[in-house]
């Protein structure tokens, strides 16, 4: 670092064990880091979170959790005198380790004397787990297990309406169709991770939807809910989120077992109790941790906002760039996202995906302009728009009609985003140059480098604080 520039330092991560090409432990695991020279006058915020350190045993923790709720009735007393459980995890695209937090649950169902036993993949939409994905995900101890006890596992089957019982339609007017196993299950939990995301928040009743209803379910959610301007990171009492709830409560979820993972993929919390209050602490924890005092009311809006990703599964900018919408909250409009993501693609059982896979969806859109916007939402109204994938390029696509982003990764991307008409490089210092004379010498310069789990704290929306989002009408 000289006098007049300080050196940060960028995550620039992938620990995706399904990663394109990946041989062994060490090939699949892409842990690095970039550093960037700011010029120390330009530099208003270098957020980083102060984490507490991981638990020391996931499956101990998740015990614990299981016998003091922070909600409700503790696990064993909520499984006396049922006869059937469902235990719905979430997909192999969530770092959620379900394998260390499977023992003690399946302790308390046998301690119980339960026989009748569903655990359910909440794969929404999302092509099924391959039986690699299943042994990763769950386990080769808790696959024989369950095996053992003739204990199902099923996954979701979106496109097969006889594999679904109706359940209502709810406050947000989503028809709501859930996964037999599920819906005729005596008691339903959930086991996923807590975290901020461009919908509110993720885990708790996210499981169940999109997890485990049918595509009408998640289509109709998400074509109602994802471009309101309500939805956004933080807005836990925003449209979407709020139905998602809903759609949980009306499907019959007792409880939630979500965990708060580190900017390593590090178990640092574990939450048990009723649904929703269970998970909502969870997200309270979270944001404790990662949601940040802005900047913004002192210094005004960045003209250039630096951001990286971490953790497992990183492996799509599909999944990567979310906090695009993170970094809009605190960038001004016509500013730069220099977004840095390896995204080295994924191998699947269905075949390999690169780095920008679902991204080209939004190719025939090209420019992201107003105009062109204008055309996606009426795609999206006219159904011509899945929004299962939608929901996540359109958030972005909406973000790039104002602001301008580059993508800071690997060569072999850079085909595809020409193709799709997106900027990216492999250098890091190239984009921050280009930022730096497109905005000028006086440039407001800040860094994310977890964009996908920071959120400025004045955009929480907590249901409980706020209880109508009507509250947010013009905010």
């Amino acid at each position: 670092m000289s006098d007049t520039t300080t050196a940060v330092t960028i995550p620039y991560e992938s620990m995706d064990p399904l990663a394109i090409g990946a041989t062994d432990d060490e090939s699949k695991k892409h842990r690095d880091t970039l550093t960037l020279e700011i010029p120390t006058a330009n530099l208003i915020a270098d957020i980083r979170p102060d984490e507490p350190p991981p638990v020391g045993d996931a499956t101990a923790a998740a015990r614990e959790a299981l016998a003091a709720p922070v909600d409700g009735p503790t696990f064993a007393e909520l499984l006396a005198g049922r006869s059937s459980v469902a235990v719905i995890i979430d997909n192999q695209f969530r770092p959620t380790p379900s394998a260390k937090l499977l023992p003690p649950v399946f302790d308390a169902i046998e301690a119980a004397g339960i026989t009748d036993v569903r655990v359910c993949c909440a794969n929404g939409k999302v092509f099924p787990m391959s039986e690699a994905d299943m042994e990763q995900k769950l386990g080769r101890d808790n696959l024989a297990r369950m095996e053992a006890n003739g204990w199902a596992f099923r996954q979701n089957d979106p496109q097969n309406p006889d594999a679904y019982t109706f359940v209502g339609v709810s406050a947000g007017g989503t028809p709501v169709w859930l996964l037999n196993e599920v819906a005729s299950a005596e008691l339903k939990i959930t086991i996923g991770q807590a975290q901020a995301n461009h919908w509110g928040a993720g885990g708790g009743g996210k499981l169940i939807l999109p997890g485990v209803v049918s595509d009408a379910t998640v289509e109709s959610n998400h074509c109602a809910f994802v471009t309101s301007p309500l939805t956004h990171y933080g807005a836990y009492a925003g449209p979407m989120r709020s139905d998602i709830d809903d759609v949980a409560t009306m499907c019959g979820l007792d409880c939630t077992m979500n965990v708060i993972l580190d900017t390593h993929g590090r178990v640092i919390d574990c939450i048990f109790g009723s649904h929703p209050e269970a998970h909502r602490e969870a997200i309270r924890r979270f944001n404790a941790i990662y949601a940040y005092d802005s900047w913004v009311a002192e210094q005004g809006q960045a003209d250039i906002v630096v951001c990286g990703v971490f953790a497992p599964t990183d492996h799509l900018f599909f999944h990567t760039g979310w906090g695009c919408m993170s970094a809009d909250l605190v960038l001004k409009d016509g500013g730069t996202i220099i977004y840095t993501s390896p995204s080295p693609g994924v191998s699947t059982a269905i075949g390999d995906f690169p780095g920008l896979a679902l991204m080209d969806l939004m190719k025939p859109y090209m420019p992201p302009t107003a105009e062109n916007y204008q055309r996606v939402l009426q795609d999206i109204h006219k159904r011509e728009i899945q929004m299962w994938a939608g929901c996540i390029w359109v958030p972005i696509y909406e973000v790039m009609t104002r602001k301008h982003l580059t993508i800071v990764t690997l060569e072999e991307n850079l085909e595809m985003a020409a193709d799709i008409g997106l900027e990216a490089t492999t250098s890091l210092d190239e984009a921050f140059a280009a930022a730096m004379e497109r905005h000028g010498p006086d440039a407001k310069v800040a860094v994310l480098p977890f964009a996908r789990y920071q959120l400025p704290r004045n955009a929480v929306r907590m249901a409980s604080e706020e209880p109508s989002i009507l509250a947010y009408v013009g905010a």
